[in-house]
């Protein structure tokens, strides 16, 4: 059986969540959330792939301010929202599907109806998925000026991506893959293609790299550069940084100081 996809459970009502997360864990990997603050410290540190939202939530994040705050957010706004309320009133149930939520359940609803419009919401996002593999990967490998094409777009949407997570100290491969709309093993393919090197190689490199500049212009200590960067570990980045540039990042940031001082 494959790895269990995570769901994100945002309810205050304790026995419902309770309730929701056991019925629910059977299929998926269930965390929960009594309010909008610790929903999104877990959203920080895990990906998360659907969100069960209440609309009522203790202040100061209700429902509808969550909603907007993943959907707001360029790295969050793909994953698929499902409310529930007890608020019936066909306002609020346009509001929250104006304001991106894809589906919304009024309570009291069967548990079966949230898990197949859990399914059916996963679905179609695993079904985008393979369909651009397909359309792009499979398709494609017959056509060289439209494959050409299509590792264009790879590199430019990649090398955007590796940006923006250049500082993160939790990204994956799964990270990217899930964020490039392709699988795990498509990613390993086009990036060794493209770049000759496997995704967390090139990553770990472009961290080097940012580095490297940062010691040279001075601007932090090892410490800071590394954690900066995304390393968890100072000594591993020194081990990363002696095995690339065959000194260690100490050793940059005097050889930067003595040469200022020499001038």
């Amino acid at each position: 059986m494959g790895t269990k996809l995570n769901i994100l459970l945002i309810e205050d009502y304790r026995p419902l969540r309770l309730s929701l997360s056991e019925f629910l864990s059977d299929t998926y990997k269930v965390y929960s959330a009594e309010n909008g603050i610790d929903a999104l410290e877990i959203i920080k540190q895990v990906q998360i792939e659907l969100v069960i939202l209440d609309i009522m939530l203790p202040f100061p994040l209700d429902g509808f301010a969550i909603l907007k705050m993943l959907k707001n957010d360029s790295k969050l706004a793909s994953i698929p929202v499902i409310i529930i309320s007890a608020l019936d009133q066909e306002e609020k149930i346009l509001f929250g599907l104006e304001n991106g939520a894809n589906d919304f359940l009024v309570k009291p609803f069967s548990e079966k109806q949230l898990h197949y419009k859990i399914n059916n919401l996963l679905s179609v996002k695993s079904s985008i998925i393979k369909k651009i593999e397909t359309d792009f990967v499979i398709g494609n490998a017959i056509d060289k000026d439209t494959t050409d094409i299509f590792e264009i777009d790879f590199k430019k949407r990649f090398d955007k991506l590796v940006e923006e997570l250049v500082n993160d100290q939790n990204s994956s491969m799964s990270t990217l893959a899930d964020k490039m709309l392709v699988s795990i093993a498509t990613l390993e393919r086009w990036v060794k293609k493209i770049y000759g090197v496997t995704p967390k190689k090139y990553l770990l490199n472009y961290k080097l790299q940012k580095a490297e500049i940062m010691l040279r212009q001075k601007m932090g200590s090892v410490n800071e550069v590394a954690y900066t960067l995304g390393f968890n570990s100072v000594s591993y980045f020194c081990t990363c940084f002696k095995q690339k540039y065959k000194q260690t990042p100490n050793s940059m940031l005097n050889a930067k100081f003595k040469q200022s001082v020499n001038l």
